[in-house]
């Protein structure tokens, strides 16, 4: 099989985001939101910890720019699998994070996530998500001709792909938020006549915010 076309035939399955205006107005809306009121859609209480510290893991507070959790991106990727999932894709998401909840619960009947070491999870993470391109692409075709086969996915494949996906809708909703738009990335509100041939500025290495 053709791995172009297996990878673009994974859909929405576990985590990869399709760029629609209810993406864009869900993640507008995630950003009004209060932390202290919001309660999750798609995720347990009990699991809203553990996100918190993936997404910011990935996206971490430096000096000029906030973490993930700042901008609420735990917020975006609930709703996004709650509000635009498909049923089947969200029963495959919950045991995708079902999986992850019990690697870094260990050999623990349960856990409080708040409780868990930032390290603790970041080292859990490094062993999941280092993989070579090729390694990717493996896993990607093991895991759609399962699903498309009706077959049981491997626990380690599951991880990944879920995981992964987490990254994904992470970095997009982090990079569209209006905060790091505007204030991190290069923002024009604007721009001025258009010019085809000019040389490209290379003293910027910052991304243009939409």
């Amino acid at each position: 099989m053709n791995r172009r076309e297996v990878l673009k035939g994974l859909g929405l399955s576990v985590g990869a985001l399709v760029v629609t205006p209810t993406a864009l107005s869900l993640l507008q809306s995630c950003a009004k939101e209060q932390k202290i009121s919001w309660t999750p859609k798609f995720f347990t209480v009990e699991e809203v910890p553990l996100l918190n510290t993936i997404v910011d893991i990935m996206l971490p507070k430096t000096e000029d720019s906030p973490s993930a959790t700042e901008v609420n991106v735990p917020q975006f990727i609930d709703r996004y699998v709650a509000e635009v999932f498909e049923e089947k894709d969200q029963k495959l998401y919950r045991k995708g994070v079902e999986t992850i909840v019990n690697i870094f619960k260990g050999t623990k009947e349960s856990i409080n996530f708040f409780d868990v070491k930032e390290s603790e999870v970041e080292a859990e993470m490094a062993k999941i998500l280092k993989k070579s391109k090729q390694e990717h692409e493996d896993i990607m075709e093991s895991f759609f001709l399962a699903v498309k086969n009706e077959k049981d996915i491997d626990s380690d494949v599951l991880s990944y792909v879920t995981l992964d996906g987490i990254r994904n809708l992470s970095i997009f909703a982090y990079k569209n938020t209006e905060r790091v738009g505007e204030e991190i990335l290069n923002y024009d509100p604007v721009p001025g006549k258009q010019e085809g041939c000019i040389d490209i500025d290379m003293s910027s290495t910052k991304a243009y915010s939409l």
